[in-house]
């Protein structure tokens, strides 16, 4: 039952690292688009019409990065942490679960055949 338990805190472990590397990957990504954003700068009537498709280009990965972040989180949100499972009452749960079907295997077999 311990082995269970460590293996319970091992994958809590794994999905927190893993929140923790997407949430920094986000924030990677959103830092990269704005210094792309700032680097060609505030585009004016000499700007090359590539230039301002390409600005546009990084404006609309940035929004997109941001509704996907806010969805990442949102869906977090929603799901909750490890915290809020009561691992006690999953157990309760699963031994009421076991303690039927072997209530129902003691019983023996039913009483008349098969219809």
């Amino acid at each position: 039952m311990n082995e269970m338990n460590e293996t319970g805190a091992h994958c809590h472990g794994d999905a927190a690292a893993r929140v923790a590397e997407i949430s920094g990957l986000f924030v990677s990504i959103r830092q990269i688009l704005a210094q792309m954003i700032d680097g060609i700068g505030v585009p004016d009537a000499r700007t090359p019409k590539t230039i301002i498709a390409k600005l546009s280009e990084l404006q609309s990965a940035h929004l997109k990065v941001l509704a996907a972040e806010e969805a990442f989180h949102a869906q977090q949100d929603a799901v909750g942490g490890a915290d809020t499972i009561d691992m006690e009452t999953i157990r309760a749960d699963i031994r009421g679960q076991l303690d039927r079907i072997r209530a129902a295997q003691d019983a023996g077999p039913l009483s008349g055949g098969a219809e």
